[in-house]
C-alpha cells in the first residue's frame, strides 16, 4: 500500500477505498470512472493489481479488504474471484454503509447476492454520476454515523 504522502497511516486507511472488480479491457472505463469521482471526493482508490512485487494476491486482497475504509464491488461479469472477496468482506462485518455495489445493465446477479442493493449502471457517464450521487452520499451517511 503507497501511503507515504500521508502523515498518518490512519488516514490512508480511512480514505481508502478497495475496488472488488474482474479485470478486462471493457472494465477499464468503468474503473477510471470510479477512481476520477472517488479522487474528487477525496478518496484513495486502490484495486490489486496495481500493488507491485511478488506477495500473495490473496493476501494483498484481504489486507486491502480489512484497511479499506470504503469498499466498491462490482459484479458485472459474474466472476467467482468477485463473489468470493465480497463474501469475506461480509464475513468481516462490512456492512450496507460500507460497501457500495453496482452491476452494469444486463448482469445477472446469482441467488446470494440478488437480494441487496445494487446500483446498475449504462454507460461509464452513468457510473460517474451513481459515484457522484449514491456513493458520496453513502460516504457522508456512515461518517456521520460511525
Amino acid at each position: 500500500m503507497d501511503y507515504e504522502e500521508y502523515d498518518d497511516i490512519a488516514d490512508y486507511k480511512r480514505n481508502l477505498v478497495f475496488v472488488i472488480m474482474p479485470f478486462t479491457d471493457e472494465l477499464d472505463d468503468s474503473y477510471i470512472a470510479i477512481k476520477d469521482e472517488c479522487s474528487k471526493l477525496g478518496l484513495i482508490t486502490k484495486r490489486v493489481d496495481e500493488n507491485v512485487g511478488s506477495g500473495l494476491i490473496i493476501n494483498e486482497i484481504t489486507d486491502f479488504i480489512i484497511k479499506a475504509e470504503f469498499i466498491i464491488c462490482d459484479l458485472t461479469k459474474e466472476r467467482p474471484n468477485v463473489y468470493y472477496e465480497l463474501g469475506f468482506a461480509h464475513g468481516i462485518g462490512n456492512e450496507s454503509l460500507d460497501v457500495f455495489l453496482i452491476a452494469k445493465d444486463g448482469t445477472t446477479l446469482h441467488f446470494d447476492v440478488g437480494a441487496y442493493r445494487v446500483r446498475y449502471y449504462k454507460s461509464t457517464e452513468h457510473l460517474r454520476s451513481l459515484i457522484r450521487d449514491k456513493f458520496a452520499t453513502m460516504v457522508k451517511v456512515r461518517r456521520e454515523n460511525p
